[in-house]
């Protein structure tokens, strides 16, 4: 019975390429020079599979085989060469990739002192190891249930304990680096069981390696089949370890500033919260920012002419500005609005002690009352102003004079003035009268307000009082102001307006 299978454009190709499937011994390859895979007789079993990662140009102890692609060698391990510090092309990483994603167990050989004393990062290793980052990283996201992989590095030295602290933070930091890349959030511990072992006894180290690698889940065959196909869609695009520990260094330095920018706008925040304004605050957020992006340029300038790090680290500064400009414009909105609440009720409480006085007494008093408030007002938002964001006092200004003035005007029609008005009366009523005297009072409050063309620049009031008949007038020049038109419904208020109001006393 002959079984039926689909094949993806590559295989198929090979496949008629070949002519027919052979059976090849143990030691042929499995992907060529090419990329291309070559399909074979495979074990049907779900043996542990072992991979190699020979270093190029350099005699493995591990296995005979070291030919470019992806070979089955004579022990049943998968054997490929790792990645060079030159230009590599798709298909020298296919296979490696291939092996990242099939291997239960991944052994990388040709680790030197001196590669240990340079780093791994910026060595061939390095390269190696963000191939197989990669491969793993899409892999797992693809897939959705990630498979553990031991990662075994034979070390040579030693100095074993001393090198194992840097080994491990050069993978982490290549790991993170890879990540950053894929857009993944894996983490190195959900995919990776580390070892670390001296070189000694290749024959131990393959030992534990098929014994950490477990059962595959599936025939060899098969799974390569899948691998392969999932290795040739990962982008094969060569980035260097330098590269990849500037996208992890600019990450860092945006963290590390954002967390310093976020501490003190909290701590402005709760200040503002509670009713109070930041002392020195328009220097203060001009140092906030300023150093903000000085920092972080400075700190991340080994990665400006770095292609893929560069933009990167322009897309996080305009983060890390942003975060700055944003609270920084929302603290000086919040202590606006606290100055303006302070202003306004401070006006209040003083012109309620002179609500029973004389109606020209009043206004003089209310309109000194409203100018020492309108220049206190002025005087706290100088302290408040950013000018590289913009945020200057004279849109405040000229916001609280309408407020001002508005609530001069309202005033007297206000609960408090009423109650205050209220008391004074009681006090006379309560007063001893001699029998049969009566008392009626009567009296005309005439207040008119005029309110020309203008943007609230100007402002009087004038008042008279002739017994027991006032007349107050003011005049303020805020038709065209926008707050005006809006608190009447989006229309210019009426030039002249007059509210006239009769009083009348009645004492039996």
């Amino acid at each position: 019975m002959i079984q039926r299978r689909r094949y993806n454009n590559t295989s198929l190709f090979s496949l008629l390429c070949l002519g027919s499937i052979s059976t090849v011994l143990a030691g042929s390859a499995l992907l060529d020079a090419s990329g291309n895979l070559r399909l074979i007789s495979l074990p049907d079993s779900s043996a542990p599979v072992v991979a190699v990662v020979t270093s190029p140009g350099t005699p493995s102890t591990f296995t005979k085989a070291n030919e470019e692609g992806l070979t089955y060698d004579d022990s049943g391990a998968l054997v490929c060469q790792g990645a060079t510090l030159g230009n590599q092309q798709s298909s020298s990483t296919t296979p490696l990739a291939t092996a990242s994603i099939v291997a239960g167990s991944l052994v990388l050989d040709g680790i030197s002192l001196g590669d240990l004393e340079a780093g791994l990062r910026d060595s061939r290793h390095g390269r190696t190891l963000m191939s197989i980052f990669r491969a793993k990283l899409s892999h797992a996201d693809d897939t959705g249930t990630p498979s553990k992989q031991t990662l075994i590095l034979p070390v040579q030295g030693d100095e074993l304990s001393s090198n194992e602290a840097k080994v491990t933070a050069d993978l982490t930091s290549l790991f993170s680096a890879a990540a950053m890349e894929c857009g993944s959030t894996q983490s190195f511990a959900a995919l990776y069981e580390l070892k670390i072992v001296p070189y000694t006894n290749p024959a131990e180290i393959m030992t534990m390696a098929s014994n950490e690698a477990g059962e595959a889940s599936g025939p060899l065959s098969e799974a390569l089949t899948t691998a392969y196909s999932t290795a040739k869609k990962i982008s094969n695009a060569q980035v260097s370890p330098l590269a990849s520990e500037g996208l992890v260094m600019v990450g860092s330095v945006y963290s590390s500033q954002s967390r310093t920018v976020r501490a003190k706008l909290a701590s402005w925040k709760v200040r503002v919260a509670r009713g109070l304004v930041v002392d020195g605050f328009g220097s203060e957020a001009e140092k906030l920012l300023d150093t903000a992006l000085k920092t972080y340029d400075t700190e991340t300038v080994a990665a400006a002419g770095i292609a893929l790090a560069a933009a990167y680290r322009r897309e996080m500064r305009l983060k890390l500005q942003a975060l700055v400009e944003t609270g920084i414009q929302e603290a000086f909105d919040a202590q606006i609005e606290n100055l303006e609440k302070s202003s306004l009720k401070r006006m209040n409480a003083q012109m309620l002690k002179t609500v029973n006085e004389p109606a020209e007494t009043i206004m003089d008093a209310n309109a000194a009352i409203l100018r020492n408030e309108a220049f206190a007002f002025e005087a706290k938002v100088d302290d408040l102003e950013v000018p590289s964001l913009s945020l200057t006092k004279e849109r405040a200004v000229r916001d609280m004079t309408g407020k001002l003035n508005d609530a001069v005007m309202s005033f007297p029609d206000s609960p408090a003035a009423k109650i205050k008005r209220t008391g004074k009366v009681n006090k006379v009523v309560k007063k001893d009268k001699k029998p049969g005297q009566g008392l009626v009072d009567l009296g005309l409050d005439l207040v008119a307000v005029l309110r020309p063309d203008g943007f609230g620049t100007f402002q009087g009031f004038a008042g008279y009082q002739l017994g027991g008949n006032s007349i107050t007038v003011g005049v303020h020049n805020d038709a065209d102001d926008p707050q005006t038109i809006a608190q009447f419904g989006g229309v210019r208020p009426p030039l002249l307006r007059v509210q006239p109001k009769i009083r009348m006393d009645v004492e039996l």
